[in-house]
């Protein structure tokens, strides 16, 4: 299947119906200069055959003159579309289009979760949200890792990690399936060892945001090579805390074991 697949097949298309698959905001289009707007901010540029992990952010279904159903496209982060014709997801040539093209119908993709999530990013990366937020996970040796935990070792280190287990704590909620920029900070904190998070967490600084940090990188995480023997060095109390943090979750068995008695 080509780049161009998609494009072959939204030609036939004489309406769409947008929709906010987490939100509320719906529309249907069926104006030609629209659909043609929609069809070429939809171009794809590469078919790099990733999967993302999370539902998608926008939910087109195009319909042909009929009114019988033609497709469906799922927008993922503004940079890539879920589509049967193709084999994983494919990457948008330009995701700021779309993103007009939703603007000017009344819809966006950008959730409050998400912008949340840029917000609760340590001071000294916010200006590398664009190499930090992806559709697509980060090798633990990315560059841009690598940039982002040198960047930290400029920042007091109790404080440091302090600001990345806040940013954990902001995700979108569900520690089982996320969208894959959700692992950056455990990934940031991959090497920092268990001591120094120890020592963030009984920093007088540290509050329920960094308790739910810690429990969703050390608990729920997969970045810490040493994740089950970090666990229990921690102290009975910060056990607890982190215990404590993570109620209501489904935790691995190994988790709630060594939470047990916490």
């Amino acid at each position: 299947m080509t780049e161009s697949a998609l494009g072959d097949v939204l030609r036939h298309a004489a309406s769409v119906r947008v929709e906010e698959i987490d939100g509320y905001g719906q529309v249907v289009v069926d104006r030609p200069e629209a659909l043609d707007g929609l069809r070429a901010a939809m171009e794809v540029s590469a078919l790099p055959g990733h999967v993302c992990a999370c539902r998608g952010q926008v939910r087109f279904e195009f319909f042909d003159a009929e009114a019988e159903l033609l497709t469906v496209v799922v927008l993922h982060h503004g940079i890539a579309l879920d589509w049967e014709g193709y084999s994983g997801h494919a990457e948008l040539a330009d995701g700021t289009a779309l993103d007009r093209w939703l603007g000017e119908h009344g819809l966006s993709w950008r959730y409050e979760s998400e912008r949340v999530w840029v917000e609760a990013m340590p001071p000294a990366l916010r200006d590398m949200a664009d190499d930090l937020i992806g559709h697509f996970a980060l090798p633990d040796d990315s560059r841009h890792l690598v940039a982002a935990r040198e960047r930290l070792r400029g920042v007091e280190p109790v404080a440091g990690v302090l600001q990345v287990l806040a940013w954990a704590a902001a995700g979108i909620g569900s520690w089982d399936r996320y969208p894959p920029y959700e692992d950056v900070p455990g990934q940031i904190l991959r090497e920092v060892p268990i001591t120094e998070i120890i020592a963030a967490l009984q920093d007088p600084r540290a509050d329920e945001r960094h308790d739910a940090g810690a429990a969703r990188i050390l608990l729920c995480g997969k970045s810490r090579i040493k994740q089950r023997l970090d666990v229990a060095r921690l102290p009975g109390p910060l056990r607890a805390r982190v215990r404590d943090a993570a109620a209501g979750r489904v935790l691995p068995k190994w988790a709630e074991r060594l939470l047990l008695n916490a």
